[in-house]
C-alpha cells in the first residue's frame, strides 16, 4: 500500500475565501512586491497565492523520529477552513443575525486560526524564542539537557519550531482568544462608494487601529469578500455610523501597508473616489 502523499503547500489565507475575489475569468489581481522593491502583477488562481511551503509542517526532533507530519495543516486547519466555509457563505447571504451559536463558535474559531496562523504571526514566536535563548531555557529546566541533546542528535530548531506550531494550535483550539472574539459584537459594513472594493494582502486581519496589534482585542477587521467588511468590536457602544465608516473606508490602507509580499484584488487597483490605489501602492513601492 502506497502511503499517502504529506502536503507542504501550506494556504494562510485559505481557497474558500481567495475565491470571493475571482474575477469573471476565475482569476485574482495580484501586486507583488519584488526583491528589489519593484511591484510587478499578474493574474494567477487562488491556489498560487497565499501559501508558504512548510509552513505548519512538523519535523523530526531526534535521530529515528517519524518523519515530517502535515498533521497540522489536514486535522487542524483543513478542518477549521471546511466548516468555516459553510458559515462564511451564511454569513455573506444572510448576516451576522443568521448565525446559529454553533456557527457563531465555527467563526470565532476560525478568525482564531486567521490570527495566529499568518507567517508574521508565526515569525514573531520564533523571535521572542531564539534558538539560544530556547536552548538555555532547557538547560536551566534540565542541566542533563545537553548530553541527551548530543546522544539522541537533537534537532534544536525542529524541536522550537515544532513547539511554537503546538502553541499556535492550542491558542486556536482551546483559547480565551476564540471566546473572546465570540463575544465581541459583529456587523457586516458594506461599501457602498461608486467603484470601492476591498482588497486583501499577507495579513488580512486587522487587530484594534493596526498599528498596536497585541491584545486586549478592541477591534477586528476581515474583509469576507470585495464588497463587505466583518467588524468585531468589544464595545458596542461604539459602533456609531461614523466610526463604522472610518474602520471602513481606511482598511485597504492599513491591510496594504501591513502587506510584505503581495496585496490581492478583484480587480485593476486604479484611484477610486476614497481610496487612491496608486498612493498605497507607491508607498508600498518604497518599502
Amino acid at each position: 500500500m502506497s502511503q499517502q502523499k504529506v502536503s507542504t503547500k501550506h494556504h494562510f489565507i485559505p481557497r474558500f475565501l481567495l475565491k470571493e475575489w475571482q474575477d469573471e475569468s476565475g482569476a485574482l489581481w495580484i501586486y507583488q512586491r519584488n526583491g528589489g522593491g519593484d511591484i510587478s502583477f499578474r493574474k494567477g488562481a487562488p491556489k498560487s497565492v497565499a501559501y508558504v511551503e512548510n509552513l505548519y509542517t512538523i519535523y523530526p526532533e531526534y535521530r529515528g523520529a517519524k518523519e515530517p507530519s502535515d498533521e497540522i495543516e489536514k486535522e487542524v486547519m483543513a478542518k477549521i477552513d471546511d466548516q468555516a466555509a459553510i458559515v462564511h457563505r451564511k454569513l455573506l447571504d444572510h448576516g451576522v443575525n443568521a448565525l446559529s451559536e454553533e456557527e457563531r463558535s465555527i467563526w470565532s474559531m476560525f478568525m482564531a486560526s486567521m490570527i495566529e496562523r499568518s507567517p508574521k504571526r508565526l515569525e514573531k514566536y520564533k523571535r521572542i524564542a531564539e534558538i539560544d535563548d530556547y536552548v538555555n531555557e532547557l538547560h536551566e529546566a534540565n542541566p542533563s539537557i545537553a548530553r541527551l541533546i548530543e546522544k539522541l542528535d537533537f534537532n534544536v530548531q525542529a524541536l522550537r519550531d515544532n513547539t511554537i506550531l503546538k502553541f499556535m494550535v492550542e491558542r486556536v483550539l482551546d483559547s480565551e482568544l476564540a471566546q473572546t472574539i465570540g463575544k465581541m459584537s459583529w456587523i457586516v459594513a458594506h461599501i457602498n462608494a461608486l467603484g470601492e472594493h476591498f482588497v486583501l494582502g499577507d495579513d488580512v486581519v486587522v487587530i484594534n487601529n493596526g498599528a498596536v496589534e497585541e491584545e486586549p482585542l478592541y477591534f477586528i477587521r476581515l474583509a469576507i469578500s470585495p464588497d463587505k467588511l466583518l467588524i468585531l468590536v468589544y464595545d458596542s457602544s461604539s459602533l456609531s455610523s461614523d466610526f463604522i465608516g472610518t474602520l471602513t473606508m481606511v482598511y485597504n490602507i492599513e491591510v496594504i501597508s501591513k502587506s510584505e509580499k503581495y496585496v490581492i484584488s478583484s480587480r485593476a487597483l486604479r484611484d477610486e473616489v476614497c481610496t487612491k490605489f496608486s498612493k498605497i501602492l507607491e508607498e508600498m513601492h518604497r518599502v
